[in-house]
């Protein structure tokens, strides 16, 4: 059996130096720390088997594998492995007991393959390595990572997988030849039977033909009277038709020019619509713009003007009230005062001091009474203040709401907007506009098109129906009409032959220009669709366009609201500086009102005093007896005057209320004048949007009347070109005389005539020289036929029994790898059991092959929710399984028992022993248990970046020799090549 002997590594990878590794035929165990190139080994071994990924091989580009340098070790220039296969029993067509493979790679990335050093390709490498049974892509190799993948694979891999091992390629391939032959055999068939069914009718027309005699010569003269006399029948009937449709035409273009007509009144209205929503918009934007801010104006100023007449009213009342309660209660006082003056005269008349004290009192109560008025009249201004302020904020109030209500009917419209602004609109509505003419233009001429190629399609169908006649009649003919000499065989031969070449390459023309029809109707529709969509746009553009319209005029009032906003928040904030100002010194009044109050108390107190000078008492008691009458008669006099000036305020109250009234119906009548207004543009925009249907559907009228007239036109085109085939039909009866007779009856007369001249006509002896012969080139071809029919069944038995073997073969090998794979799993595991199960029994090769791990019964686990080690379990049984079924030359498994603990690696150990009789495992570990029960170990270690090999055979005595695997100690530098 092959197996690897020995591999040679230099610059590869880590391995900078020549490195040997002798591999011995049962386990060769590879171990050493993480980073010390151990992986590089199995790395290399795909390397020289001719691996393409170098991804696989843990390198981005083939460069890498090269080995890069250290600090003090040169790069490699190129990367070299050799391996050397043992060829005793000639496992490789090769006769030699060893078979030398090397690979070398270089910085360009270009492969070196070699076999006994004579330079191969890869193919021929791959080539003998499979003759050997070696595959470099074979699930004999497992790399680090990759033994779980066996259990993830899809289950149609892993059919595949047993297929390969069942060795049914070979039926697949017999198979493939088998279709193959059965393809080719079907596709002589087709053509052999095509043959058949020509000869068929060929022989058929050729029987008939010998089977009658042709003989017309006493008919001819009435056969082509009767075909003038049809010929000139239709072409009068021609006539009549062509006037019908001229009629048509002329009546739907009459048709199309009134909706034409409506259509441009149409236009024209939605015009003037636009001119009176224009007319509109502008005595909108004007009204608003000084009239309703005029108004808004005064009924604010007149408002104010009433509150503050209504504070002044108030205010005055209440003097007028004051002064009427003074003069009760000092009226109350003048008969005490009286009563003093009468019992003073008895007493001394001495009471100056008393008299000068009131004096000064008195003149400080004339100062505080004096704040206190002014104070009043500030509290006035506020009272004022404070009302037309209300009025402003009311104003605001109304002006925000308009202004929100604009902004949301702007909103609203902007929504539905596909276009960003007014120009952009009337951009498109352009483009569109111009699109459309074009297209317009373009129907035009594909019109005109689709009419001549109707015209020479009406001319070649009568061409092609002429010569097909010619070829009918030529057998009825004996003596030829122009030169009245017998017509022979070769003149007929040659004038069918004529005849075909003029039908075929009519016909041609005809395919060409059907065709040409056919793509001038789809160009057509497609035009017409494009153009009704691109029109359903412009209608779309056209509201889009009244719409920025309108979004426009109601810009312009939104801004002419935030204006009289601003104006209106301006006035307010000159208001509310005042007003803070009043209210400062309103504060001031309570205060002036307490002094105010205080010297009433004094100066009443030092009146009610007794003082030793009586006769200054009783002065001072007359002077102010006299001083409350001048007071009571002032107070009168100031009655009056409030009195006065209280019918002036409700004078001016009327007259501005009078005033506002009329502001406000103004206001209204202005308001309910914009409304209309508004309701008249929006009425106008609904009529525009109304009209712009009817014109939309006037167009599809026009349209629908054009295609009609093109329609007629084409239907004109095509009488007027069978007209003009008819006339060239006629021009060949031209001085035969005509029969008068309806068409029906010189029909029938000639189909009596054609009759008699089949039943009576001459005997074709050309058919009856042929009939033999064709009839033998068909039995020829049917006895073929019949020879292939009866191949392509035994071929169908063929294909059967492959499949039969191909199933058998299959379910036999696969029963076999089931056993052992579950055998080896409740070696390898006590998890329960495990087997594989055929997910379509009833065609196998139409699903895939399943792992199933049975815990208890009726009880399964999902083998991908295994856990790692398990999976490797489970990889390793089904491994070891196809090893017993089908041994390969050599394992390579890196690192395969990384998932797995002490006791499951003990057990892999233990089923390596077993199984390394019959073949040879290389296996990268660090598993005690596994490294214990192998042959040879090799230890790998990395000094200043460059990996080292040393080796340790184990045999039976336990004495173990250690031995430098080759390499060198010093570093020698490689020659470029």
């Amino acid at each position: 059996m092959v197996y690897i002997k020995k591999m040679v590594m230099h610059g590869f990878k880590s391995f900078a130096k020549k490195t040997e590794v002798m591999f011995d035929r049962g386990v060769s165990v590879i171990l050493g720390p993480n980073g010390s190139g151990k992986s590089n080994v199995g790395d290399a071994l795909c390397f020289v088997l001719g691996r393409l990924s170098i991804k696989s091989m843990r390198a981005a580009k083939a460069k890498n594998l090269i080995f890069m340098g250290s600090k003090y070790v040169k790069p490699a220039k190129e990367a070299v492995v050799e391996l050397i296969f043992y060829n005793g029993d000639r496992g490789f067509a090769i006769d030699k007991d060893e078979v030398h493979l090397t690979r070398i790679v270089r910085h360009n990335g270009q492969s070196i393959y070699k076999i006994n050093d004579e330079s191969k390709t890869r193919a021929e490498i791959i080539e003998m390595l499979a003759q050997a049974g070696i595959d470099p892509h074979g699930f004999n190799i497992i790399l680090q990572g990759e033994i779980q993948s066996i259990v993830r694979m899809h289950p149609e891999e892993r059919r595949k997988v047993i297929e390969e091992v069942a060795g049914i390629s070979i039926y697949e391939s017999r198979k493939e030849k088998s279709i193959h032959e059965l393809d080719k055999t079907d596709e002589k068939l087709k053509e052999i039977s095509a043959i058949l069914r020509e000869r068929n009718i060929y022989l058929k027309n050729l029987d008939a033909e010998r089977n009658q005699a042709l003989k017309f010569r006493e008919l001819e003269n009435t056969v082509k009277r009767c075909k003038a006399s049809v010929l000139y029948k239709n072409l009068n009937e021609k006539d009549k038709e062509l006037s019908s449709v001229l009629k048509s035409v002329e009546s739907k273009i009459v048709q199309k020019d009134k909706i034409k007509i409506r259509a441009e009144k149409i236009q024209n209205e939605i015009e003037q619509f636009n001119e009176k929503i224009n007319l509109i918009n502008k005595n909108i934007q004007q009204a608003t713009g000084f009239e309703q801010e005029k108004l808004h104006e005064g009924i604010a100023n007149l408002k104010a003007e009433l509150e503050g007449l209504r504070v002044r009213k108030e205010n005055y009342e209440n003097r007028k009230a004051e002064i009427e309660r003074r003069i009760e209660e000092i009226s109350k006082s003048i008969p005490e005062i009286e009563s003093e003056i009468d019992s003073l005269k008895n007493e001394s008349p001495l009471i100056a001091k008393k008299s000068q004290d009131l004096k000064k009192k008195k003149e400080e109560f004339s100062q505080i009474e004096e704040e206190r008025n002014k104070l009043l009249g500030a509290k006035s201004e506020l009272l004022s203040i404070n009302a037309i302020m209300k009025d402003k904020e009311r104003q605001l109030a109304r002006i925000n709401s308009d202004g929100e209500t604009i902004l949301k009917q702007i909103e609203n419209v902007s929504q539905k907007m596909l276009y960003r602004s007014e120009d952009e609109c009337s951009k498109e509505l352009n483009i569109l506009k111009k699109t459309v003419l074009e297209n317009e233009n373009k129907e035009i001429q594909l019109q005109k098109r689709e009419i001549e190629s109707e015209k020479k399609l009406a001319v070649l169908e009568r061409e092609i129906e002429r010569f097909e006649k010619i070829k009918i009649e030529i057998d009825k003919i004996e003596l030829c009409p122009l030169c009245q000499s017998k017509i022979s065989l070769e003149h007929k031969d040659h004038v069918i032959s004529d005849s075909d070449k003029k039908i075929q390459t009519a016909k041609k023309e005809l395919l060409e220009f059907k065709e040409k029809v056919k793509e001038i109707t789809s160009e057509k529709e497609s035009l017409f669709h494009e153009i009704r969509k691109i029109k359903e746009k412009i209608l779309v553009v056209e509201s889009e366009l009244i719409r920025h319209k309108s979004v426009a005029e109601k810009q312009n009032m939104l801004k002419k609201v935030v204006e009289d906003e601003k104006s209106i928040k301006n006035s307010m904030h000159v208001l509310d500086d005042r007003k803070r100002n009043l209210e400062i010194k309103v504060l001031d009044l309570s205060k002036v009102q307490e002094k105010y109050d205080s010297k009433i108390l004094e100066i009443e107190e030092i009146s009610s005093r007794t003082e030793e000078d009586v006769d200054t008492t009783l002065l001072y008691k007359e002077r102010e007896l006299e001083n409350i009458r001048n007071i009571i008669k002032r107070s009168k006099k100031d009655i009056e005057d409030i009195e006065n000036l209280l019918n002036g305020i409700d004078e001016n109250s009327e007259n501005k209320a009078a005033q506002l009234d009329e502001r406000e119906s103004q206001e209204k009548d202005l308001n309910e004048r914009f409304k209309k207004m508004f309701d008249e543009r929006d009425k106008l925009q609904k009529s525009i949007q109304e009209h712009s249907v009817e014109m939309s559907e006037s167009q599809s009228e026009m349209k629908q009347f054009e295609e009609q007239i093109n329609y007629l036109k084409i239907g004109k085109a095509k009488l007027e070109a069978e007209k003009e085939a008819l006339s060239m039909e006629m021009s060949e009866f031209s001085g035969i005389e005509l029969i008068n007779a309806s068409i029906n009856i010189l029909e029938e007369k000639l189909r009596k005539a054609q009759e008699t001249l089949t039943q009576i006509g001459s005997i074709n002896m050309r058919a009856l020289e042929m009939y033999d012969q064709v009839k033998k080139e068909y039995d020829e071809v049917q006895e073929k036929v019949n020879t292939l029919e009866k191949e392509k069944l035994d071929i169908l038995e063929i294909i059967a029994e492959i499949d039969k073997k191909k199933i058998k073969s299959f379910m036999k090998t696969f029963k076999a790898i089931n056993e052992l794979f579950s055998r080896n799993f409740s070696r390898l595991s006590a998890k329960g059991t495990a087997f594989l199960d055929i997910e379509n029994k009833e065609d196998v090769f139409a699903g895939g092959v399943s792992i199933v791990v049975r815990l208890a019964k009726g009880k399964y686990f999902d083998v991908t929710s295994l856990s790692g080690g398990e999976q490797t379990l489970v990889a390793l049984s089904l491994l070891f399984a196809i090893q017993e079924f089908k041994p390969y030359h050599f394992y390579i498994f890196d690192e395969i028992d990384a998932a797995l603990d002490k006791r499951n690696s003990e057990r892999l150990a233990a089923l390596l022993q077993q199984y390394m009789k019959s073949g040879q495992y290389i296996v990268i570990t660090h598993n005690d248990a596994i490294i214990q029960n192998s042959n040879i170990l090799y230890g790998i270690s990395m000094h200043e970046g460059v990996s080292k090999i040393l080796s340790l055979k184990l045999d039976g005595n336990n004495n173990d020799q250690g031995k430098d695997a080759g390499q060198k100690e010093d570093i020698i530098e490689d020659k470029v090549e």
